[in-house]
């Protein structure tokens, strides 16, 4: 693997992060205090990632520096659980929300009726879309 080859793998694995916790590029932008096409380049692999800026990454999308560089895929998949990923995304929000998604996810984890679960889903979907406000 050349060094253009692993900008470009970095790049993508800080996009993917990015994605599953549900932040755009402009939000991850903001948060690192650089402007987004900056971090657009990074994602692309046009731009090597700086590795004091690897590490603001890392803790802005709340994973550990090691998810960026190669390893073997079969033992990443073993490690990684679900859970990680939600706290990843609790962990991407502040306050109020982080606690209200933790319980939430911890409520929702304790019903056993697979269509109870299936209906909250499609309810909070449903809710999600509402141009209602309260």
């Amino acid at each position: 693997m050349t060094c253009n080859d692993l900008d470009a793998k970095i790049g993508e694995r800080i996009r993917t992060q990015r994605k599953r916790i549900g932040l755009s590029q402009k939000e991850l932008a903001s948060r690192l205090d650089i402007v987004f096409q900056q971090l657009q380049k990074h994602e692309n692999g046009t731009s090597r990632v700086p590795a004091s800026r690897l590490y603001e990454i890392a803790r802005a999308l709340n994973t550990p520096i090691s998810q960026f560089f190669e390893i073997d895929e079969r033992e990443s998949r073993r490690r990684i659980s679900p859970l990680s990923d939600v706290s990843a995304i609790v962990g991407a929000q502040k306050g109020r929300l982080a606690k209200q998604v933790l319980e939430l996810v911890t409520a929702f984890m304790k019903i056993k009726d697979e269509d109870a679960r299936a209906d909250i889903v499609s309810l909070v979907a449903k809710l999600s879309k509402s141009k209602a406000t309260r």
